[in-house]
């Protein structure tokens, strides 16, 4: 019997490791498997273990006194931060918030350009940060904690987020095998270099191996494509939750789902949303259609929490009648974004129901598609003219997001005239851009058939059987 220990600091991790039974595959096939989380009392999370005989672990040690200077530093000196429209947003965010001392942040942001033309000119600067950087997280209580986990694989989900990247480099450190286990489509090009690689990575499709490879000069026989193990329910013919939303839908015509991102990267959603009751009003354009909302999960909790916009989504449904989908999220988690199990069903529900499916530029684009689904993507905020910084244009310009839409995966509208008339194109024409549609889905999770989970699993018990690289 062999260990196995995921790193799980996320929700969606979770989501994405339970929702489809893959730690219980690799339980069932004789092994011991661990997760690691932020929080092991998560009620969710404590009944998916005790369901796939996981046991869950907390890692006790505090960040590194260290960390919050390495990430505020990090962008200025590992990245060529104007070259990536991601990062560079989050450059300009620290800038554009209203909170706080304004001036203060403006110098902080100057500084950081000013750092980063320093290092683009003298690589060996960067060089020497990467250094000390790995031995500050290279920290004794790391290793003592991997040590005690006596793995003999350990996987992360999201190498951008501590503790993960540490717990990779003290297992290697410890000559534990490790691989990556990528969460999502935007954490190779989105997030900023990773403070820690491994000896093989596990990725959705195409497009990802090819970034690890142009990003980390990561060899092809290091990485595996296996797609996305809760996107297997997209795949399957499931039976319908008893939610009353769906009840509700079930009873009624055609209707569009609009899965919403955070307002910090969409102000203008709530805007549109409204817009679009107008048009799906007796008298409209879209009569007769019903619209549906889903607020991002980070509007319910978590430190970007928006009751602004869950104000204004009920509003809209007292006014006007729009429907909501209320991300079931775990109260008084200390997991980000930790949603319950069942939700997803409900999610897969909406998106496979839905005459169109709307967003800014979400996961959700992705699953549309593998669920044959047309996709419309709101690029504009409106009535309102935001400046480009402030707008949800900008998210187009993202790479992730660029690459999709170039493949065919979306069709980008940049005001309501537009969405209006994308909107009408496919309810006359469902299978309208098909082709495209189908080769921008297998760019992101290659050739799928509902087994991603089975790929995964194969992929983690193979590398037991493989020695460790080390890197």
């Amino acid at each position: 019997m062999r260990k196995i220990v995921y790193l799980a600091t996320h929700g969606f991790a979770v989501r994405m490791i339970f929702q489809t039974g893959l730690l219980r595959l690799l339980t069932e096939a004789g092994h011991s498997v661990s997760v690691v989380v932020p929080d092991p009392d998560d009620p969710n999370v404590r009944q998916l273990c005790e369901r796939d005989g996981v046991t869950p672990v907390e890692y006790p040690v505090l960040l590194h006194p260290a960390h919050r200077v390495l990430k505020s530093l990090r962008k200025y000196v590992v990245e060529d931060i104007r070259s990536n429209p991601s990062l560079w947003d989050k450059h300009q965010e620290t800038q554009l918030r209203e909170d706080g001392n304004k001036t203060l942040r403006r110098i902080r942001a100057r500084s950081g350009l000013f750092l980063n033309d320093i290092v683009n000119a003298v690589p060996a600067l960067r060089r020497g940060y990467l250094r000390a950087e790995a031995k500050i997280l290279l920290r004794k209580e790391a290793l003592d904690f991997v040590r005690g986990l006596n793995a003999d694989l350990l996987v992360s989900t999201y190498p951008v987020a501590p503790p993960e990247p540490e717990l990779l480099l003290a297992a290697q450190s410890l000559g534990v095998k490790t691989t990556i286990h990528l969460l999502s489509w935007d954490n190779i090009t989105a997030k900023g270099h990773f403070q820690a690689l491994a000896d093989h990575f596990i990725v959705w499709g195409p497009t990802m191996a090819e970034e690890l490879g142009e990003v980390y000069g990561v060899e092809k026989k290091r990485i595996t494509a296996c797609g996305v193990p809760h996107f297997d329910l997209y795949f399957r013919e499931l039976e319908r939750p008893d939610r009353p939303l769906l009840h509700e839908l079930a009873a009624g015509g055609p209707y569009l789902f609009y899965a919403m991102c955070a307002a910090r990267f969409a102000p203008g959603e709530t805007a549109i949303l409204r817009e679009l009751c107008r048009e799906t009003s007796p008298g409209g354009r879209l009569a007769g259609l019903r619209v549906v909302a889903r607020p991002h999960p980070s509007a319910l909790s978590g430190l970007m929490r928006d009751d602004t916009t869950i104000q204004q989504l009920e509003s809209l449904k007292e006014e006007y009648g729009l429907l909501l989908s209320m991300p079931d999220m775990v109260g008084r988690s200390r997991m980000n974004w930790s949603i319950r199990n069942e939700d997803m069903y409900e999610l897969v529900a909406l998106i496979k129901g839905a005459a169109v499916v709307l967003n800014s530029g979400s996961t959700v684009n992705v699953e549309a598609l593998a669920m044959g689904r047309p996709v419309v993507v709101t690029s504009y905020d409106g009535p309102e003219q935001r400046p480009y910084a402030r707008s949800a244009a900008r998210l187009k310009d993202y790479s992730h997001l660029r690459k999709l839409f170039a493949d065919g995966g979306g069709t980008v509208v940049e005001n309501h005239e537009a969405l209006v008339g994308a909107i009408k194109k496919f309810l006359k024409d469902p299978e309208h851009l098909r082709a495209e549609r189908d080769h921008a889905l297998y760019r992101q999770i290659g050739r799928q058939s509902g087994d991603a989970t089975q790929k995964v699993a194969a992929a983690i018990l193979g590398l037991l059987e493989e020695p460790s690289t080390n890197v």
